[in-house]
């Protein structure tokens, strides 16, 4: 007679619920990255425009500088090599120069007639050959009453030139030499892209 074996099968298990712990962590990861690139873009785009805009700045100090060689041709006859044109004591459009200083200027110093292109009403306008526009005001450093007027103390901005170091026979001191005014260059450039720069210089 023969003996059977009879094997009992395993018992099945049930399914295990998926709980999905791994794909919300993932997706939490992935918003993580996704948010880090979009700040490390936005620090690249800054970086990028601050750097161009210092460069622009950079590139409107030449310009600039013409507008300064211009304005003390018209004021010195020594810059401009032959009797300089400017009557000092009163306003010369065509030089874009103003006795007084003029009213109006914002908290930077820069005249109303180059805080806006439309507001400039002078006759000078420079141009350089990258297309830059460049515009400038000459200003005596005196108050209203100081048209038609020579500069002097009280009413003007007057700076004591540098005494030398020698003496004379009689006094024993160096002489006081006469004060002088000063005159305030602004320059405004337009450049490409909308730039604006705006220099200015104190002349004497």
């Amino acid at each position: 007679m023969t003996a059977h074996q009879c094997f009992a099968a395993p018992a099945q298990r049930a399914p295990r619920r998926q709980r999905g712990v791994v794909l919300f962590i993932s997706l939490i990861v992935m918003v993580a990255m996704s948010l880090a690139a979009i700040a490390l873009i936005r620090s690249v785009d800054t970086s990028t425009g601050v750097v161009g805009n210092l460069a622009f700045r950079q590139a409107a100090i030449l310009p600039a500088n013409l507008a300064v060689e211009a304005a003390a041709a018209a004021l010195f006859d020594d810059a401009r090599g032959a009797p300089a044109p400017i009557n000092r004591i009163n306003n010369m459009p065509a030089e874009n120069y103003f006795a007084t200083v003029q009213p109006g200027e914002d908290a930077r110093g820069i005249p109303v007639e180059l805080q806006r292109k439309i507001n400039f009403t002078q006759t000078r306008m420079l141009t350089d050959q990258t297309g830059n526009e460049i515009r400038y005001v000459i200003e005596r450093m005196c108050l209203p009453v100081a048209v038609g007027q020579v500069a002097s103390v009280g009413i003007c901005e007057m700076l004591t030139p540098k005494r030398t170091s020698g003496t004379t026979a009689n006094e024993g001191v160096a002489p006081e030499l006469p004060r002088v005014p000063m005159y305030r260059v602004t320059v405004r450039v337009d450049g490409p892209k909308n730039t604006t720069s705006f220099l200015q210089a104190m002349l004497r």
